[in-house]
């Protein structure tokens, strides 16, 4: 999949991946390289959704629940997309991330979060003509993300280390159903930039910052 720059600007980049996978470190580390801007949904969203479930009188966790977390939900990923897509509207490479879970389960899913994305219909048929939106996926297996959530801490977590079959679940319904460039989300950071400039095809077209004593980021 490229991520050559289409007629309006470059490629939007979408991250995904399992929660504690890293990839608001990746997309970071991307975004910084490539010289993008950097929309992350915890970032960007996290502060305002939970001091919406404090005014309901309901912990972070409640974005795993049925009710008013996932109802924010809509809100949060429409935010995060409208953000993004009024800097991909005048010409700005974007990278967004957030675990996109529903809207990768399919192509129909995905061709609504390209229009949303990018303002246009993407083409109607999966693979017609260069892709106007790439998708990256941090691929982790149980025992990381489980390491990783313990680790973290967050509240938002709490009913996901809880659950015995959550983690399972996470991991085993994260794999999109769509086109997307696999980056192993257990290696270094900087190998995972690497390697997803060599698969966007935009590693010749950055060189990599260096300093003396250290990498550039």
């Amino acid at each position: 999949m490229g991520g050559e720059p289409g007629p309006g600007g470059p490629t939007p980049i979408v991250v995904a991946g399992p929660a504690a996978c890293g990839k608001t470190t990746f997309a970071t580390a991307l975004a910084r390289r490539l010289r993008y801007a950097l929309f992350d949904l915890d970032q960007v969203t996290g502060p305002l959704s939970a001091a919406a479930l404090s005014l309901l009188g309901r912990a972070e966790h409640a974005f795993d629940e049925a009710g008013p977390g996932q109802e924010l939900r809509e809100a949060r990923y429409a935010s995060l997309l409208d953000a993004a897509r009024a800097n991909v509207a005048i010409g700005r490479g974007v990278v967004v991330a957030a675990p996109f879970t529903r809207e990768l389960a399919g192509p129909s899913a995905w061709r609504d979060l390209v229009a949303r994305l990018t303002g246009r219909a993407p083409a109607p048929v999966a693979g017609a003509g260069p892709a106007s939106v790439a998708l990256v996926f941090l691929e982790c297996p149980r025992s990381v993300v489980l390491e990783r959530l313990r680790a973290r801490g967050a509240a938002r977590d709490r009913l996901k280390l809880e659950d015995p079959g959550a983690v399972e679940q996470l991991v085993t319904d994260a794999p999109p159903r769509v086109p997307h460039l696999v980056v192993d989300g257990t290696i270094a950071t900087e190998d995972q930039v690497e390697r997803a400039l060599a698969g966007l095809g935009l590693r010749a077209a950055v060189a990599a910052p260096t300093t003396a004593g250290g990498p550039g980021w």
